[in-house]
Parts: C-alpha cells; structure tokens; sequence
C-alpha cells in the first residue's frame, strides 16, 4: 500500500475529518499533507509530519487541537482508524505481513494501543459514564461479531453485580422491538469499531430522540453513531494482521465495570457473594 491519494470520486479517505474548520495558512498546510498521504498521516512521528507540511512541531499540535482534538497522539488515532477503514474498502488483501512470532507481535501492539488509550481517554468522562450507567433503570448492550467483546463482556458482569444490563448482538426486528422501549433513564452502550454500521446510527439516534444516554466505545469519534452519542470513549483498534484489535475496548469495559463496583461497593458484594454461593448451589464449576 502507498501514500497516493485515492483517485475515486466521491468522499475522501479520511471522510470528513478535517470539516470546514478555519485553519491558518500553515496549519491548512498540515491538513493538506495529511490528506494527501494517507498512510503517512496514519504512522508517521509528529516530527515527520512537521518537516513534509514544511512547518514546526507547535504547529502540527496547535493544528490537531484547532480540528477539536487534545493533541497530535489523538488526531493520529482517528486518522488511523479512518485508514484502516478506507484500505479495508478500497485495497486488495495482497500483501502479507511477515513477522517473527505473531503472538508476541500481537501482545506488543496492543500494549501500545492501551497506553494510546489510557492518555487519550479523560478521567472526567470515566466519571460521567459510571454515575450514568450506576443510575441507570436499564443497561442494553450492542455489539456485532468480534467488536461484541466489550459490550458482551460489560453486560454479563455488570449482571453479575445486579445491575439491570442486558447483551443483544441481534439487528433488524430485534433491535427495533428493543428501541421502541427506550425511555429516560435507560442506557444503550454499544461497542464498534471499524466501518460505520448504520443500525447502530439510527439506533443511537433513536435512543436520543427517547430521552435515554448512549454510551459508545469506539475508534472513530467523527462518525455520526458518536455525533449521537451522550458519551464517546475513543479507542484504537488497529491490529497486528487484517483485523482490527479489540483490546484496548474490552479494557475500557472492565475499567467501567471496577468503577461501578466501586461507586457502590457497599451494595454490590452481598450480591457478589450471593451468586457465588447460586454457582455452588448449581454445580457449576468442578470442586
């Protein structure tokens, strides 16, 4: 894969990332380096980015928090992440990644993604989604395929702790039954990653219009299903091979899950210590 820009009509790779944002003459030079490259704006360090747009590094990371994000790190990840899309559609599964041993290539990769994703994802947000989720009258949970992780993940041991959530990876009739339910007070958290699903984006969209939050784990924080969204925890997902990695998402579930324990740990252990003793009762696991 090269850094040309894509010949085809129509939306650019990076879709519509850099909007109409009124931008500097240096710091439009940024964005047309990065539009134009885009697998260089996807990997390359800050300083390389600086010295092909023919400005300083101040100037890249004063361009990122002009465009609305915290810093070069951040607007890295949702180029990433808008890449991976766009080379997923548009590109041929042709060339083959050669490494030593995959696994370890993979547990390295996605170290970096959660440190990416522990200085990306504020504190305060963590905060406002665990007092939304503790509150809440019910927790509904969508995920699809191997993106279902978290949200499967969270909605089991948030059951476990007695809170009222609830998995449904099914779409189409089913989700529509569940959204004509939504009312205030209830909370649909979906995890996705990789290319837009339009359900999810006519289901938050739905879900706002009912008065009930959305919480939404993803990759892609400019895509309309974050627009809708109450609450947005960015994440990056790019693998070591084809697929993308659902780690650093599935570790944003469990950070959420600790906090809800936490916030109100003095009712959640006698139900933890209940359903241990249901396990015994049932004879779930070998003694």
């Amino acid at each position: 894969m090269d850094n040309e820009l894509d010949s085809q009509q129509g939306t650019p790779w990076h879709g519509d990332l850099f909007g109409n944002t009124k931008l500097t003459k240096s710091q439009q030079r940024v964005v047309n380096s990065l539009s134009l490259n885009p697998k260089f704006a996807a990997y390359a360090e800050l300083n390389e980015v600086a010295e092909r747009s023919a400005v300083n590094s101040s100037t890249v990371v004063r361009t990122a928090q002009t465009l609305g994000y915290s810093g070069w790190p951040d607007l890295q990840r949702e180029l990433r992440a808008q890449f991976l899309v766009y080379i997923s559609r548009e590109a041929e599964f042709s060339e083959q990644v050669v490494v030593e041993s995959p696994v370890h290539d993979s547990l390295a990769h996605d170290a970096k993604n959660l440190e990416l994703a522990r200085n990306l994802i504020d504190a305060e947000k963590v905060a406002e989604c665990i007092d939304v989720l503790c509150n809440a009258k019910r927790i509904i949970c969508l995920g699809q395929g191997s993106h279902a992780a978290p949200s499967m993940v969270f909605a089991h041991l948030a059951s476990v702790m007695g809170y009222p959530a609830s998995f449904e990876q099914r779409t189409g009739v089913h989700l529509a039954a569940i959204l004509n339910t939504l009312t205030e007070g209830d909370v649909l958290l979906i995890s996705h990653l990789w290319r837009p699903l339009k359900e999810y984006t006519a289901a938050a969209r739905i879900a706002a219009a009912s008065k009930a939050k959305v919480i939404t784990i993803t990759d892609l924080t400019t895509s309309l299903l974050a627009k809708y969204s109450d609450h947005v925890l960015p994440v990056p997902s790019e693998g070591v091979f084809t697929f993308q990695s659902a780690t650093a998402a599935v570790s944003v579930a469990y950070g959420l899950l600790a906090g809800m324990e936490n916030h109100e740990s003095h009712a959640i252990r006698p139900r933890l210590v209940n359903v241990h003793e249901l396990w015994n009762e049932l004879e779930i696991y070998e003694s």
